[in-house]
């Protein structure tokens, strides 16, 4: 998140809306580094994994925390699900990107993939975005990304635990609804 200073979790400060800590998640280093203004590469070289969790001050700072937890210590899984929730989006927006593309070289900006993973050295990690429990008790997050192929909206995805529930732009990564369905397998 651009122009923000927290501190390292458990720690975390408040400001007018939001919890906010620095966390690290070890599974998202090498992505890009994108901490500029909404989501921009912020700096050469590879993501340590560091990044910001943000839940609005209304969800309590224990749920807040062990939400936080939950997602430290299942990273790698996460990491697993999100590029292939991606993918489609990708292909689609590719297109797209191709037809306006004037000065930049395709192959940097929406190179051919063949797998998943893949897509990591396109994007970076915005933030986790912490929207509480469900009401059977899973934790509901979301993962911002910013990513080459569409600068401006940057990516989301949003799971209700090890599910994906939602992939779209940076907003999906925190607009929570009321109730949550996760989608249908993704391939």
């Amino acid at each position: 998140m651009h122009n923000v200073t927290a501190p390292d979790f458990p720690n975390y400060v408040d400001d007018d809306h939001f919890h906010l800590s620095t966390i690290h998640l070890p599974a998202f280093a090498g992505m890009q580094i994108r901490n500029g203004p909404y989501g921009a590469i912020s700096s050469k070289g590879a993501s340590s994994g560091a990044t910001h969790a943000v839940a609005p001050k209304s969800l309590s700072i224990d749920e807040y925390r062990s939400i936080v937890e939950w997602v430290i210590e299942h990273d790698s899984e996460i990491r697993a699900l999100l590029f292939p929730a991606l993918v489609e989006e990708y292909f689609e927006m590719r297109e797209l990107v191709l037809d306006c593309l004037i000065d930049e070289d395709p192959d940097e900006v929406v190179p051919e993939i063949t797998e998943p993973e893949e897509l990591s050295a396109l994007c970076g990690l915005v933030s986790l975005h912490v929207g509480g429990r469900s009401d059977s008790g899973e934790p509901r997050f979301g993962i911002e990304l910013g990513r080459n192929w569409e600068d401006e909206h940057g990516a989301g995805v949003r799971f209700l635990g090890m599910q994906v529930v939602e992939v779209g732009g940076a907003d999906t990564a925190f607009s929570f609804p009321d109730v949550e369905s996760p989608l249908e397998d993704i391939d």
